[in-house]
């Protein structure tokens, strides 16, 4: 067994292990394309070994492949007959293996490809845009390449920069406190959202199909994947957290600034709010005890010893 192509589509061989006690098996190597071998050299193999092939499909995700050896004439699914010799095994492991992909390429196949064709088309910035297969033709491309304005559309052209989207957008909230508050459409609890539902907007399935119903399932679960809340991945509720510590500490600038006017009005209060009448008093019984002082002054600068006799 062997890939068919070299490059990003389809399945990629990730590692075989046997139990098949018979069999010289080996792979992936070789190619390119990487291949795996199982070599039936020493005898057939006994009924219940068993050969595991991994394969990595186009999202990174794995798929596991288990074959057991039978010696039922009409074998089970994911079972291969053990033949009258060694190379009818070889035929039937092979015409079992084909079977056991070709099911997974139906089911679990299109899901993941739809899922790295929406993460090459979403996940772009101004070093990455977005990429596309190379073609034509399209049918035979083996090969993704950087899309251009001429020939692709990107999804978000706003501001794309390195730092942290909070950061692009700051008010100065009080003398030494600052809020973040920026955000942008390509963080990833965004763009993940966006990408996904894109997904299951995009892919279609046909209600004369028998198993539909299992495609849509699949494609379901691939989905609901993406948008589940994975340990690292930034979450919808993790931008709103950050917008509401931000409403937080603004809540809080904005008491203190309640407090500090009620404070420095009461005080101008104070100062432009006498009464005029009262102060009108006050002055006038000043007024009286400086002339009360005066008097009392002038009097003791009269004084004479002459005026004393």
């Amino acid at each position: 067994m062997s890939e068919e192509v070299s490059g990003p589509f389809g399945f990629k061989l990730a590692s075989v292990v046997s139990t098949l006690m018979n069999a010289v098996v080996a792979g992936p190597g070789g190619g390119p394309p990487p291949a795996i071998t199982v070599d039936f050299t020493a005898g057939n193999p006994n009924a219940g070994e068993t050969v595991t092939v991994a394969l990595t499909l186009p999202d990174g995700s794995s798929k596991s492949v288990m074959l057991t050896a039978t010696a039922a004439p009409s074998p089970g699914v994911n079972e291969f007959t053990i033949g009258a010799t060694t190379g009818d095994t070889a035929l039937n492991l092979r015409a079992a293996l084909a079977t056991a992909v070709g099911d997974l390429a139906d089911l679990s196949l299109p899901p993941a490809s739809a899922s790295a064709a929406a993460e090459d088309f979403f996940n772009v910035d101004a070093a990455n845009p977005p990429r596309r297969v190379a073609g034509p033709p399209f049918d035979t491309a083996s090969a993704l390449v950087a899309g251009t304005p001429a020939n692709t559309v990107t999804w978000y052209t706003g501001e794309a920069g390195s730092d942290p989207a909070r950061s692009t957008a700051v008010a100065r909230a009080d003398q030494a406190v600052t809020v973040a508050y920026g955000m942008r459409a390509t963080e990833q609890g965004l763009r993940l959202s966006v990408q996904n539902i894109a997904i299951f907007a995009a892919v279609t399935f046909s209600p004369t199909d028998p198993e539909a119903s299992i495609k849509y399932r699949e494609m379901a679960s691939q989905v609901a994947s993406g948008l589940s809340a994975a340990p690292g991945r930034q979450k919808i509720r993790d931008i709103a957290s950050d917008l509401a510590g931000a409403q937080v500490t603004m809540g809080a600038a904005d008491d203190r600034h309640v407090q500090t006017r009620t404070m420095l009005t009461n005080l101008m209060e104070h100062i432009e709010g006498v009464s005029v009448e009262e102060v009108g008093a006050q002055i006038l019984a000043l007024q009286t005890r400086l002339q009360a002082s005066l008097q009392t002054t002038a009097l003791l600068f009269e004084t004479s010893l002459v005026n004393y006799i």
